[in-house]
């Protein structure tokens, strides 16, 4: 599950959906809390996305195991189950899975986001912890592989406000920036587009990231405050986020056996005619068929 959701609520209310999202959290006026209620619809709506195509689409780690033929040109071969693939942080190979020679970083070639080739020869001569060899190892057999990637889309927030002509931005969670990258900034009004200095070196991608400042080639044109989206996720992946959201704050009954009934009505559509909202989900599952994870 997405440690933030992949659109803010700020972002969201920028959105001309014409809802009402004060009126969420029933028990309290604090304007706050109604921000941390559409925090968690948004939360689950990114959820959402991440069950329709089973895999998350937020930059992550991700550690698979395979067995992989390796040809006689002295290349490994295989394919990412979670994409697109920003990175290989590790890869280990065997003859058996317990006796594996781990590299790490190492140079690989990534075709169509996901297709990872591997070869002996570009990685130079590697340290061999399998059974005895002559030549290069693995040569037209199969062979145990163990790779970690960062995969999937930069979907964070600012961790700290930065002012218009900073070089440097904290993020709350760094997987997946990669120097020279663009990625934008989804601050409602001053919206900005930024690319990572190229100079810039990355931390080492972890399951438990922490805040990181980033430097920029170029300086911010806006001032910017924490908690704004900082993203390189596809505009139309954002979108499906929000129309599942709106989807759910048109379902107000749930206690009908109808999932969307045709004739409810619900404070948080103020004056909106509209009375489904099964169509807002069909067209959410249209955009992110085009990203279905391919195994």
């Amino acid at each position: 599950m997405a440690a933030t959701p992949y659109v803010s609520a700020a972002a969201f209310r920028a959105h001309p959906t014409y809802l009402d999202t004060e009126g969420l959290n029933l028990a309290s006026d604090d304007p706050d809390a109604q921000t941390a209620e559409l925090t968690n619809l948004l939360l689950a709506a990114s959820d959402w996305c991440d069950s329709e195509l089973d895999q998350p689409l937020g930059a992550h780690l991700y550690t698979q195991r395979e067995r992989v033929f390796c040809g006689s040109d002295g290349q490994l071969k295989f394919h990412s189950d979670h994409g697109p693939v920003i990175q290989v942080t590790e890869l280990g190979y065997g003859y058996t899975p317990t006796a594996l020679t781990t590299l790490t970083d190492p140079t690989v070639w990534v075709e169509q986001d996901t297709n990872i080739v591997f070869s002996f020869a570009t990685n130079g001569t590697v340290a061999w912890s399998g059974s005895l060899q002559f030549g290069t190892p693995g040569l037209g057999g199969d062979m145990f592989v163990q790779s970690t990637v960062v995969a999937g889309h930069v979907a964070t927030v600012l961790d700290d406000d930065a002012s218009d002509g900073d070089s440097t931005l904290t993020v709350l969670d760094p997987t997946g920036i990669t120097p020279g990258a663009r990625y934008r900034i989804w601050e409602p009004g001053v919206e900005e587009n930024v690319v990572v200095d190229p100079a810039w070196t990355p931390p080492t991608p972890s399951t438990i990231p922490m805040p990181t400042a980033v430097s920029l080639l170029q300086p911010l044109r806006h001032a910017h405050t924490a908690g704004s989206d900082f993203s390189g996720m596809p505009a139309d992946l954002r979108k499906a986020v929000v129309l599942h959201t709106v989807s759910q704050l048109l379902r107000p009954d749930t206690t009908a056996e109808d999932e969307y009934p045709d004739n409810a009505t619900s404070s948080t559509r103020s004056d909106d005619s509209r009375t489904r909202g099964m169509g807002l989900l069909k067209e959410a599952r249209r955009t992110l068929a085009s990203y279905a994870r391919v195994r």
